[in-house]
């Protein structure tokens, strides 16, 4: 394995590692669909500080974006590195979502 192998291993250990060490917390907020076809991203609004963060879900997208302006509880990791397309515009950072389901009316 060369240097750009061994560099490359290096820094796949390295944003595991940021990533299992981020903090997880159950939330309430709603889902969000940001921008104009074709270029859209998901967002979340939390109800507790109503802040909106990026959401990074690979492979769940299609799921979540059919939850539209529903409110949920999702289980998210908060990640210290930006994730995603939609990271790029919402600027109170990015969750990884590991569960949702919906919110028990208040």
């Amino acid at each position: 394995m060369g240097r750009i192998g061994v560099f490359a291993a290096l820094g796949l250990c390295l944003i595991a590692a940021s990533c299992m060490s981020a903090p997880v917390k159950t939330i309430r907020c709603r889902m969000e669909v940001y921008g104009n076809e074709p270029h859209t991203y998901l967002g979340i609004r939390s109800e507790e500080d109503d802040k909106v963060y990026a959401v990074y879900a690979p492979g769940k997208e299609a799921e979540l974006r059919s939850l539209q302006g529903r409110t949920l509880e999702m289980t998210v990791r908060f990640l210290k590195q930006s994730q995603g397309y939609g990271s790029l515009f919402l600027k109170d950072g990015t969750v990884q979502v590991l569960t949702w389901k919906p919110a028990l009316e208040a």
